[in-house]
């Protein structure tokens, strides 16, 4: 599988090197114009299966090169293959999982967060901080800002509790470059094929702690 990278942040660039090793991925481009010293560059998407970018401008990006986007975004658009490919995403894939899910949150350095409803505790080094309430595609989840460069994911089902913690940027990018395993030709979210999107996230790099 070729995979094309929207040069449109720095969250697409670590997708990029976390595909690059991931198994059925035989090559990355870049989509220039652009310089890159670990990947071709390359003028167009031909040849590309999926293209992977992050950001609000990475729609129309891959609309305009008729290949099938792979997103962080938070809504399903036209062009993009798998969207929520975030952090949250990741969050909620994982209460996917649980039967019945009592807490999803998330905590990010990227995430503003102005007011919090409540406070929850997250894994160290984040610990206890401030959350919003919000939905994502009608899910429930907790959003809170990071007080250092570490983020974290939680969810607590009835009987256990699941977690992942890592560098912030690191955790967006592997969370942006896994939605390559929930694309089958159609659109959906990455919380919609649960499974293989955590053992792909697994796969790159994130490691999950699960306590009862």
């Amino acid at each position: 599988m070729r995979i094309g990278l929207l040069v449109t942040g720095e969250v697409s660039v670590r997708a990029a090197h976390s595909l690059a090793a991931h198994d059925g991925i035989d090559q990355v481009v870049v989509l220039g114009p652009a310089n890159s010293k670990s990947f071709e560059v390359v003028v167009t998407a031909a040849g590309c299966d999926y293209l992977v970018g992050s950001g609000p401008t990475a729609p129309d990006i891959a609309r305009d090169h008729a290949v099938p986007l792979i997103w962080d975004g938070t809504t399903p658009e036209d062009g993009v293959a798998v969207w929520g490919a975030s952090p949250t995403g990741l969050a909620l894939a994982m209460a996917a999982r649980e039967p019945d899910p009592r807490l999803v949150a998330v905590a990010h350095p990227d995430l503003a967060i102005d007011t919090f409803d409540r406070t929850t505790r997250f894994p160290e080094p984040v610990g206890r901080v401030g959350v919003r309430e919000a939905q994502l595609d009608g899910r429930p989840v907790a959003e809170a800002h990071s007080p250092n460069e570490f983020a974290a994911c939680l969810a607590v089902g009835v009987k256990r509790r699941v977690t992942v913690v890592d560098h912030g940027h690191f955790l967006s990018g592997v969370a942006l470059g896994a939605g390559i395993a929930v694309a089958n030709g159609g659109t959906r979210a990455v919380w919609e094929a649960a499974l293989p999107y955590l053992e792909a996230a697994t796969d790159m790099g994130l490691v999950m702690a699960e306590s009862e």
